[in-house]
This record gives structure tokens, C-alpha cells and sequence, in this order.
């Protein structure tokens, strides 16, 4: 029994040198980097030093390293293979958190270049505790500007400028001239933004300081980078003060020193010499240097960077009165811009915020705690205990809230096709220019403005009638039909015993299976194609089905099956909310037809009334 034990205590003393005894540093990595800088070889050979080192902090570096290269060729999933490797070594490696600053730093600019905002900001906040771990006053301060990035991407610039005067805290303490530079840089460009967004003259003042102090420095070091930036930031509030031959030769002077392979500045020069042609009201050229910036941004892969291009022609479009162009562009910047700035990312980079605040308030309270006595650590242990206990259950629910938002959020956003209101415009305009009389085309233009108006109370109007329903997919497939005119028919039929002045149903709950029918199930049919739509009362159940004689449900990777699987969400979500509320037993089904012509869509709902939206 003693030699068991003695021999336990053995294999603990080994383990616990082999942890303490680690340096947590890599002492072959900056000289293996600095090799391979100078060879301008393959970064491989040297990555593979790294992974077959003893020292765990060598291996997690070489699975950082080899990160980065595929980051580098925007290989996003090979990227965050290797470095959830090198995450987890760190983990292993026992070092304090110091050693995650490099790893967490490429984490959020991975997940910033995606556009996924909420995880970037997970990352930047680790970042900053790992920062604020070493005491590197550089790191600390580049890590509070990207928070104030984040913050500004997610519309809420006040919460970004106190990060970025968090950071000017950090400038004197900064001795390495080039570092000095590079803080000075982010937060020059984080207070022209904060003046973009607020309009608060005192930050447009501190953004050309910290331009001009910058100038100074990279003058000092040659940095033609550097350089580049300052006086691409100084156009920028030269642009903001209205001085547009001012901003002209600063623009001039940052191409002069910009690197053909620095696509993100040579992306936002031509971005801002396009937005000064559009005020010189010169629209070829601005044309000319909008398509140049877009060319570069999409270099760069940032979504947003590329949803601002697509912005910015769209503006042009307008401003010259190329209005196809500008709506077309403006949908493209819409559909990346709604991805990545929606309600749902905010609320979670607020949150991951708040998170953060709470870690470090019980960091400083246990730092407290530690220096009491043991009768205080008792009692406040019992404390922490039941606030963590009330914590946890408060967590639970809003848990449950969030996915019911979040549900409702998607169907907010999964309404009918933007594509289809150009289309149906166009339609109309087809169809005036033909020569049809004006009561025809009023008529079309009441059902179109009607359709839209429908569309969009939807996002707030929970239920509607049958009665209702039933209106608006008549005047919705009939507005179809001048688009395809001959191509199909349809009926609406509602059972008797059905009271369709009186029971309701979720809204725009039918409409997507009907377009899909259109679409795609009708597509390149040589027959007439039929959509039938039937509300039958069954057992004390409302079922409506959507019957349609189209190619039906093809198996293999589609287009229309991919149509089918977005209308299939769609009702999942809303039936997922019906059932949760209402404590019902909702349910849908969509197969091809027994004739292997088309496709029913079944849909079983709880009879509901008008009195129960009172009740």
C-alpha cells in the first residue's frame, strides 16, 4: 500500500515539472520565421520543425504558423483546423493566458473577414484579458481598437469610442517606434469613424492629430505603409470638412506610396477618390474608380469591405440616374450587409461585452476575497453559490426567449423575393408600354402596391382570415401571370364548413410553396401547369393543401429543391412557434404526386378564431 502510494506521488512530482518547468515560450520560432523571411521559400519545412519539437509551445506555434498561410489564401476551413490544434496545445501547456495572444488575435480577424461579428468579438475579448495578462501595452491597446471596430460594424459607435480612448491610455507606454505607429493608425481611423457616424466635431479633431503624429513617425522609420495610411486617413477629414482639392492631394500622395499588393488601401483610395468624383458630380470617372475599389476588395474577401463597393456603385447608379443599376447593386449589398448586421449579432457582441465586464468584476472580487479571512471566503462563497444559482435559471429562460426571437427574426427576414417586385415591375411596364388601356393597368398597379403592403404588415401581423389569405394569393398568382401569361391556372377553393370570415391562420404561411410552384415547379414544362389550393375542416383540425401538377421533387443537389428546403424552414420555424404557444400539434408534409406529376403540400393546423387573438 506504501509503494503505491510513494509511487503515485512520483508520477505527480514528474508531472507537475514537466508543467512548471515549460518556459511557455518557443525559442526556435522567431529564428525559424526570420529564415524563412529571408529565404522566400515554402514556409513548410520550417512549420514541420516546429510540429516535431518536444516543446508543446513549438508545436502550437507551428499549427499557428500553418494557420495563418492558409488564412493568407482565404482557405477558411483548413485555417480554423489548425488552429482550434494550436488552441488546444496552449490549453495544455498550463501557461498563463499570455500565451493565447497571437492565436486569439488571428481567431477574430478570421472570424472579422468572414463577417461573423459575434465571434470576432468572442475572440477579441479573450484577446484582451490574454493582453492584459502579458502587459504588453501595444497588444492591449490594438486589442481595445478592434473592439471599437466591432462596435462601429454593429451600429453602435458610442460603445466603440470608449475602446478607442481605452487605447490612447496605452500610446506613451509604447517605446517600439513601429508599434507606436500601428496603434496610431487604428485609432486615427477609429475616431474619423466615430465622426462619420456621430458627426462629433471633436473626434474628426483627434483623428487628423493622430494622422499627423503618424505622418511624423513613419517619415522617421521610412515606413511607406505607414505613410500611405496617414495620408489616406487626413483625405478622409479633408473629405468630412467639405475641402475636396485638399482631399485630392492627399489621396494623390497615399497612391504614391501605396503597395501594388496592399489590395486593402489601394480598395479604400479608390473608394474615396469615387466619392469625390460623385461630388465633382463627374459619374464616368467615378464609375471607373468604384469598379477598381470593388476589384480590390474582393481581393480581400471582407464581406463588408465588398457589401460598401456594392453600395457605393449603387450611389452612383442613383446619383447619374442609372436606376436598374443602382437597385440591382443595392440588393447585392443589402443581402451581405442583412447576413452580417442584423439585430441577432448586435445584441450578441453587446452581450459578449457584458460578459466580459462580469469575468473581470469577479476576477477583482475573488483577488479580494483571497485576502479576507476564512469566516468572510465562507460567506461569500454561500453568496456567489445562490447569485450563481438564480444566475443559471435566469440564463435558462432567457435562453429559451432568444431562440423564440430568433425563430421570429428569420421569418421576418424570409419574406417574398426582392427580385420579384423588380420583375413585377417590370411586367407593368411591359405591359403599359403595349399599349393596354389604363383601367388595366391601374388595376395590376393596385394589386402589386396591395401585395407589397400585405408583405410587409406581415412582418408585424401574426394571423389573418382565410378570407384574407385567400385575397391576397389570388392577387399575388394573378400579378404571376402577367409575367407568365397562358403558362398556368389556379383555384382557390374553402370547404363550407369552414368560416373563413372568422378563423385565422399564421400569416404568409401558404405564399412560399405557391411561388415555388411558379418558379420552379412549372419551369420548362411543356403543359399547361394548375396550383390548387383547398381549406377542408378535418377532425376538429384546419388542413389546407397545395396541389400542383409541375416537374415535382427531383432528387440531387437543385435549385428548386433548395427553393422547396427555404419554404420547408420557413413553416418548420412557424409551426415550431405555433405548437410552443399555443400547446397545439401543428404539422406539414410535402411529397410528389401519385401520378408523378407534381406536388401536395399538407398542412394540418389548430382551428383558430378571432376570439382567441382576444382572449
Amino acid at each position: 500500500m506504501k509503494s503505491r502510494i510513494f509511487l503515485l506521488l512520483v508520477i505527480f512530482l514528474v508531472q507537475f515539472k514537466i508543467i512548471f518547468s515549460q518556459d511557455c515560450i518557443c525559442p526556435e520560432y522567431n529564428v525559424l520565421r526570420n529564415r524563412h523571411t529571408q529565404s522566400e521559400s515554402s514556409a513548410k519545412p520550417f512549420v514541420d520543425q516546429l510540429l516535431r519539437s518536444d516543446n508543446i509551445i513549438c508545436e502550437a506555434r507551428g499549427n499557428e504558423w500553418m494557420a495563418t498561410e492558409y488564412l493568407g489564401e482565404n482557405n477558411f476551413d483548413t485555417a480554423e483546423i489548425y488552429f482550434l490544434k494550436a488552441e488546444k496545445l496552449y490549453i495544455q501547456s498550463g501557461c498563463s493566458d499570455s500565451v493565447f495572444v497571437s492565436v486569439y488575435k488571428n481567431w477574430a480577424q478570421l472570424h472579422y473577414t468572414k463577417g461573423d461579428f459575434g465571434k470576432a468579438q468572442d475572440y477579441s475579448f479573450k484577446l484582451l484579458r490574454a493582453a492584459e495578462a502579458s502587459g504588453n501595452p501595444h497588444e492591449i491597446g490594438v486589442c481595445n481598437t478592434m473592439i471599437a471596430q466591432l462596435f462601429n460594424q454593429t451600429g453602435q459607435a458610442d460603445k466603440g469610442i470608449v475602446y478607442s480612448r481605452r487605447a490612447v491610455l496605452f500610446l506613451d507606454k509604447i517605446k517600439d517606434t513601429i508599434k507606436k505607429s500601428d496603434l496610431l493608425a487604428k485609432l486615427a481611423k477609429r475616431y474619423l469613424w466615430h465622426y462619420q457616424d456621430t458627426k462629433t466635431s471633436s473626434s474628426l479633431d483627434s483623428s487628423e492629430l493622430f494622422s499627423y503624429q503618424l505622418l511624423y513617425l513613419a517619415r522617421l522609420t521610412g515606413r511607406k505603409s505607414s505613410i500611405s495610411f496617414a495620408f489616406s486617413n487626413l483625405e478622409g477629414v479633408a473629405w468630412e470638412r467639405g475641402d475636396l482639392k485638399k482631399a485630392l492631394v492627399f489621396l494623390d500622395s497615399s497612391f504614391l506610396y501605396t503597395d501594388n499588393g496592399n489590395y486593402d488601401m489601394l480598395g479604400t483610395n479608390y473608394f474615396d477618390k469615387a466619392d469625390i468624383y460623385i461630388e465633382l458630380k463627374d459619374y464616368v470617372n467615378a464609375a471607373k474608380m468604384a469598379d477598381s475599389s470593388l476589384y480590390y476588395r474582393k481581393l480581400t474577401d471582407n464581406k463588408i469591405y465588398i457589401a460598401e463597393g456594392y453600395e457605393l456603385i449603387a450611389r452612383i447608379g442613383k446619383e447619374s440616374g442609372d436606376y436598374k443599376k443602382a437597385y440591382e447593386f443595392s440588393v447585392m449589398a443589402r443581402a451581405i450587409t442583412d447576413s452580417v448586421r442584423n439585430v441577432e449579432k448586435t445584441k450578441e457582441v453587446t452581450e459578449l461585452e457584458r460578459k466580459y465586464s462580469q469575468e473581470k468584476n469577479e476576477q477583482k472580487i475573488k483577488s479580494l476575497a483571497q485576502q479576507k479571512k476564512i469566516y468572510v471566503l465562507l460567506a461569500a462563497a454561500g453568496l456567489f453559490a445562490l447569485i450563481g444559482l438564480v444566475f443559471f435559471i435566469r440564463q435558462q429562460a432567457m435562453k429559451h426567449k432568444q431562440r423564440i426571437l430568433e425563430t421570429e427574426q428569420r421569418l421576418n427576414r424570409a419574406r417574398m423575393n426582392p427580385h420579384f417586385f423588380f420583375n413585377a415591375l417590370s411586367s407593368l411596364q411591359s405591359f403599359a408600354l403595349e399599349g393596354n388601356d389604363g383601367k388595366s393597368i391601374a388595376s395590376n398597379l393596385s394589386k402589386f402596391s396591395h401585395i407589397m403592403r400585405e408583405t410587409l404588415e406581415s412582418t408585424y401581423k401574426e394571423y389573418v382570415t382565410i378570407t384574407q389569405e385567400k385575397e391576397f394569393l389570388e392577387e399575388y398568382i394573378e400579378l404571376q401571370a402577367i409575367r407568365n401569361p397562358g403558362k398556368f391556372a389556379y383555384s382557390v377553393v374553402i370547404d363550407g364548413e369552414v368560416d373563413a370570415d372568422e378563423t385565422i391562420i399564421p400569416s404568409m404561411i401558404l405564399q412560399p410553396f405557391v411561388e415555388n410552384s411558379i418558379e420552379h415547379g412549372f419551369a420548362g414544362i411543356d403543359y399547361a401547369g394548375l396550383i390548387q389550393i383547398k381549406f377542408d375542416m378535418r377532425s376538429k383540425e384546419l388542413e389546407v393543401s397545395i396541389i400542383d401538377n409541375g416537374k415535382g421533387l427531383i432528387s440531387g443537389p437543385r435549385d428548386n429543391n433548395e427553393h422547396i428546403s427555404r419554404a420547408s424552414q420557413i413553416i418548420k420555424d412557424r409551426i415550431y412557434l405555433l405548437n410552443i404557444k399555443l400547446k397545439t400539434k401543428a404539422s406539414f408534409s410535402i411529397d410528389n404526386n401519385l401520378n408523378g406529376k407534381g406536388v401536395t403540400v399538407l398542412i394540418r393546423l389548430p382551428l383558430l378564431y378571432k376570439q382567441n387573438l382576444n382572449n
